[in-house]
């Protein structure tokens, strides 16, 4: 048998390319693929770090991005954009402190639990697609802070969602243990970073880190000697609903 364990965060633009991806790609149609949506309490505790911390790294992961959304079929622009706003300072003095992007207080907690909600009525795919779409502006019909609790009302009713449970069962505590013992297992599996994928075959486990690994994950399950080429996938074409 084989299953395919995914770690994402929807803060992160390569996890947002990942599960587009593997949601419109009919090589992975038949393959199981268990979502798990990581944000530890303590975040960036431990095993995970914040890229915002080091300027170098946040200033390639945006055009970095770009590359890869456009590989996937999504336009390349919104990345871009915000690639353009990460300059290097010339003169400064790395020896002595590492620079990083302030970033205003952060609350991913929402959106990550109230997908284990949508995924609990079986829309967790469409609701963790539409988080992504509107946080990088995947359709060009705008970006959006998904952490805003409207926004969050917003694209639950897009899908089907009552909004109400939704939102009790993000303060529920049988959603926050359900999110911890998704933190332990991304600590069994090793999970430093996202999208992180974890592939079982019949009991052989191999890890993959990043959106630009599914073709090797690709060329593992199908027995492959070289890299396959995964093609552009439309916004529209679903495999996974």
């Amino acid at each position: 048998m084989i299953s395919l364990r995914c770690y994402f965060s929807f803060r992160s633009p390569f996890a947002a390319i990942a599960l587009y991806r593997l949601r419109r790609l009919n090589d992975f149609a038949d393959i199981s693929i268990e979502m798990m949506p990581v944000w530890p309490e303590v975040v960036f505790g431990g095993h995970i770090d914040n890229p915002t911390d080091n300027l170098f790294k946040i200033a390639y992961i945006f055009g970095d991005a770009a590359r890869q959304a456009e590989v996937a079929g999504i336009d390349r622009s919104y990345f871009d954009a915000i690639a353009s706003n990460f300059t290097l300072p010339e003169e400064a003095d790395y020896k002595t402190k590492k620079l990083g992007i302030q970033m205003p207080e952060e609350h991913w907690e929402g959106p990550h639990k109230a997908f284990l909600y949508a995924q609990h009525q079986g829309k967790g795919w469409a609701f963790a697609d539409a988080l992504c779409i509107r946080r990088f502006n995947f359709d060009n019909k705008g970006a959006a802070d998904i952490m805003n609790p409207e926004v969050l009302d917003s694209l639950a009713e897009e899908v089907d969602l009552d909004v109400s449970a939704m939102r009790a069962a993000i303060a529920s505590p049988e959603i926050e243990d359900e999110m911890q013992n998704v933190i332990r297992e991304s600590e069994k599996d090793g999970v430093f970073g996202v999208p992180f994928f974890v592939l079982d075959m019949d009991g052989e486990i191999e890890r993959y880190w990043g959106n630009d690994r599914l073709e090797y994950v690709l060329m593992r399950i199908n027995g492959q000697r070289t890299l396959p080429s995964l093609p552009q996938v439309s916004l529209e074409v679903l495999c996974r609903t």
